[in-house]
């Protein structure tokens, strides 16, 4: 099954995201902010992203900004979810390529079909 790396600076947030995929049958790895994000990367090559937005540090997008300029990165699927849904925001994910973007809180079983839509 496909690998997805989950990235979220709160834990509880990553346990759920990671026990929504696992019993979805996905594989995951965790990373809980930018610099581990960009590493975990590098050393998984994961087949898709769930990406926080709002990190202390690097934010989501300077993360999937510098994921887009990495080798392997560019079509890479990343979904971008995050508690900010306002329009500066959601255009600034849209415009550093995300593949999709769900705010928080998220209905699970609408994760699971945008991971399988963007990986298909």
């Amino acid at each position: 099954m496909a690998l997805i790396l989950v990235v979220d600076d709160e834990e509880p947030v990553r346990l759920l995201l990671r026990d929504t995929l696992e019993l979805d049958a996905y594989d995951v790895v965790e990373a809980p902010d930018g610099p581990a994000a960009l590493a975990s990367f590098e050393e998984h090559r994961p087949d898709g992203i769930i990406l926080d937005v709002m990190m202390p540090g690097m934010s989501g997008i300077e993360v999937l900004k510098e994921i887009r300029g990495r080798e392997g990165g560019a079509e890479l699927p990343v979904i971008l979810l995050t508690a900010s849904g306002d329009d500066q925001t959601t255009w600034d994910g849209w415009s550093a390529g995300a593949s999709c973007y769900l705010t928080k809180p998220f209905d699970p079983d609408n994760l699971l079909s945008w991971v399988e839509r963007i990986l298909a």
